[in-house]
């Protein structure tokens, strides 16, 4: 297909089971997502992560660059 073309042509196997259309900027963005939480390591380290949050073990980034002197 040229980038003149207005045409896009689809297979119909796709079409019955959905399309999405994206720039693929976007498309590689959500690829790499999807790659990081497939890790299970980086799935363990956002659980403990949310588990910090909500015992309140956090602190605003305003009291961190007071910490920081910054």
């Amino acid at each position: 297909m040229t980038k003149s073309s207005k045409n896009i042509i689809l297979p119909k196997a796709s079409i019955k089971k959905g399309v999405a259309i994206l720039p693929l900027e976007e498309y590689e963005k959500i690829k790499e997502d999807l790659e990081m939480l497939q890790s299970k390591k980086l799935a363990k380290e956002i659980e403990k992560a949310r588990k910090e949050v909500k015992e309140g073990k956090v602190i605003s980034l305003k009291e961190l660059e007071r910490k920081l002197n910054l």
